[in-house]
């Protein structure tokens, strides 16, 4: 088995530029300059495989950023519960401390604290007919 033209299907050959003809001329002394070589085609897998480089270096980078700043949102969503943690606990005692003060019992100590005097006998009014129901006290 010769290796000598085996055809590899990852890396073909590119053919090469052609090379522009130079104008004839008549037989002239031999020059020194030497002859045009062919130049190589720019070969379009380096081209891209560094767009697919750069691709997953900028994909890395987003993802490192949105890494970071899920971070500092999460911080920031555990200081704010534990701040309403904090509020609901102050919220709790201000209502148990306005269902105290609300008390029938409270509320008679500190009117008698005031200097005011039960009503033995409550008189209401009818809002339909204008009439004073019980006794007035006069």
């Amino acid at each position: 088995m010769s290796t000598a033209y085996a055809f590899d299907p990852v890396r073909r050959p590119l053919p090469a530029r052609p090379v522009e003809a130079a104008p004839v001329l008549a037989p002239a002394a031999p020059s020194t300059a030497a002859a045009p070589r062919a130049l190589p085609l720019v070969r379009p897998k380096v081209l891209a495989a560094s767009v697919v480089l750069a691709g997953a270096v900028c994909v890395i980078v987003a993802q490192l950023l949105l890494s970071i700043a899920t971070a500092g949102s999460a911080y920031r969503l555990a200081e704010l519960q534990q701040r309403s943690d904090v509020l609901a606990h102050q919220q709790q005692v201000a209502a148990e401390a306005l269902a105290a003060d609300a008390a029938p019992q409270r509320l008679a100590a500190r009117a008698k604290a005031l200097g005011m005097v039960p009503d033995d006998s409550p008189a209401y009014l009818d809002a339909s007919t204008g009439r004073v129901l019980g006794s007035t006290g006069r």
